[in-house]
């Protein structure tokens, strides 16, 4: 069995999701904490201009790095939701293809939320169905793995207690992971070959990879995308 591990991350981009539809369980990292610097609370979209903007989800700041990622609250004092809505109605409202995928994750915008990680999920569940990714997810909270590990060892405790045959890594990882450890335990270390497929966006003439998938969605629509984005992992 080949798995992947990740954290959550909200309306995550494609690179992301290939991993995900390329191996055959999927570890959600729910435990562990909330970096700023990554984007499980935000993503990055292009505005009407061209521009790339963040859409981040607000959350209390009092003492987040202490808590697991499931635990962290909204803030309720920033309507973020309005925000997001309506970015996303101004920017890509008026293409063909808006409706149909707007459908499908308007929810998100309306729903009464109290955790970050809600949020993230529930947009990773809208991109599965739209992108028709049907890997089964696993949950870090709910596997018998060693709670003291971190980061190299983490990874490593987690593969063997859903006896991984194979672990796909990040390519980024490729300089300091400890391939040697899982080598040991019996376990095949792969690194993700993505490239970034290329398509039509609306309001840019050269192409801008690396944004959440909304944007693929949107310009595109649902058949063109997973056309686009299965024919990506098949050439891989």
């Amino acid at each position: 069995m080949k798995v992947a591990i990740h954290q959550p991350h909200y309306f995550p981009w494609l690179g992301y999701l290939n991993k995900m539809a390329s191996v055959d369980e999927f570890i959600i990292l729910d435990e562990v904490q909330l970096s700023d610097s990554t984007n499980m609370c935000r993503n990055r979209f292009l505005t009407k201009s061209g521009k790339e903007r963040y859409l981040t989800v607000s959350f209390e700041k009092k003492d987040y790095m202490k808590k697991r990622f499931c635990d962290v609250k909204l803030n309720k004092e920033v309507n973020w939701q309005q925000d997001h809505k309506n970015f996303l109605i101004d920017t890509y409202g008026k293409l063909p293809s808006f409706d149909e995928v707007w459908q499908e994750i308007s929810h998100i915008f309306e729903e009464s939320y109290e955790t970050v990680y809600e949020v993230s999920m529930d947009s990773i569940f809208a991109l599965r169905k739209l992108l028709d990714i049907r890997t089964p997810l696993m949950y870090q909270s709910a596997i018998d793995y060693c709670k003291e590990a971190k980061k190299n060892d983490l990874v490593l405790s987690l593969c063997e207690a859903v006896h991984a045959k194979s672990y796909l890594s990040g390519n980024g990882a490729r300089n300091y992971m400890q391939v040697d450890s899982f080598v040991k335990k019996g376990i095949i270390v792969e690194f993700q070959e993505f490239s970034h497929p290329c398509y039509p966006q609306a309001f840019s003439s050269v192409f801008i990879p690396n944004l959440s998938s909304l944007d693929l969605l949107f310009n595109c629509g649902i058949e063109m995308s997973r056309y686009i984005f299965w024919n990506n992992i098949r050439k891989q």
